[in-house]
């Protein structure tokens, strides 16, 4: 019989006491493993790194992590120089992880699992050094800046088998936490997105302005964050959608697009964009609606971003 899947509170209950002082010791080279940028609208995007060339944007379906380690490891093995991917963390405003150590299966929840993160956004070791620094709660148009996140190497959830052997997962849930062979990391953008606007009686668009408005803003944070930092190419993830924090897909995903199509401040600033959309996190759709992942890629549509005129 297969082992049963290791529950929520048990991996982070691991991390805790085995995989994070093992990172700690042998992965930490700098006690500042974050930067708080308050009020993003006091940076610009690098100006120095604009291209006339167009920005291409997929959307895929599938761990933003994942697609992250993945773009980046293909990229390297091509230029070793390359600069490593970012990953959109779609944060709680309020505590770093969220609530990572119960069973909450919500995107920066199950991150933090398989990851420092946590210890990343609140720098622990900080306090010891006579520099303890607290970024939460995260300002509404600011957003945290972690150059090098670890991803675990296997789960952290250890269970004996027969032959004494340890079986270990370590994937996404949605790979049942299969074993990695080695501890990887990428920079991470964490931004808070609007929690539970007030939706309109469709529920397909929102009531307020001015949350509408705030939404658009904190996107704007993540694209100067990414920008400022010297990053041309990012995987976002599904910021603000799904049951934690009810955002409207269609919604979201016009507004990214404008802001990546339409605002000048943003022409020239990235050549790649990844919008990684895992299915487990996001609402299923409604009886004959558009997914997540369907609702990204008809905004995204070639079409749709340089429409032919006659």
């Amino acid at each position: 019989m297969p082992p049963s899947r290791p529950k929520p509170s048990e991996l982070a209950a691991e991390a805790k006491r085995v995989w994070l002082p093992h990172i700690w010791k042998t992965h930490i080279r700098d006690s500042r493993t974050s930067y708080l940028y308050p009020d993003a609208t006091q940076i610009r995007v690098n100006v120095d790194q604009r291209s006339s060339q167009r920005t291409r944007v997929a959307v895929m379906e599938g761990d933003p992590v994942n697609y992250a380690l993945g773009w980046y490891q293909s990229a390297v093995n091509a230029d070793r120089n390359c600069k490593r991917i970012p990953v959109l963390n779609v944060a709680n405003e309020k505590r770093a992880g969220g609530d990572w150590e119960s069973g909450l299966m919500a995107p920066e929840e199950c991150f933090a699992r398989r990851s420092n993160l946590v210890h990343a956004l609140t720098m622990p070791w900080n306090a010891q050094l006579g520099r303890e620094e607290n970024f939460y709660p995260i300002p509404q148009r600011g957003g945290i800046y972690s150059p090098e996140v670890c991803r675990l190497p296997r789960p952290v959830l250890s269970r004996p088998l027969a032959d004494g052997t340890v079986d270990v997962f370590r994937g996404g849930p949605d790979q049942d936490y299969a074993t990695f062979n080695e501890i990887a990391s990428l920079p991470v953008i964490s931004v808070a997105p609007v929690r539970r606007p007030k939706l309109d009686e469709s529920g397909t668009k929102y009531s307020f302005a001015q949350e509408k408005e705030l939404m658009k803003e904190k996107m704007r944070s993540v694209l100067r964050i990414a920008s400022y930092c010297g990053h041309r190419n990012v995987v976002l993830s599904a910021f603000g959608l799904g049951p934690i924090f009810r955002n409207p897909p269609a919604e979201v995903a016009r507004m990214w697009r404008k802001l990546l199509f339409e605002e000048e401040e943003f022409h020239g600033a990235f050549q790649d964009i990844v919008f990684a959309i895992d299915c487990s996190m996001v609402c299923a759709p409604a009886k004959g609606s558009l997914s997540d992942v369907e609702t990204f890629r008809r905004e995204f549509d070639p079409a749709k971003i340089w429409p032919t005129k006659w």
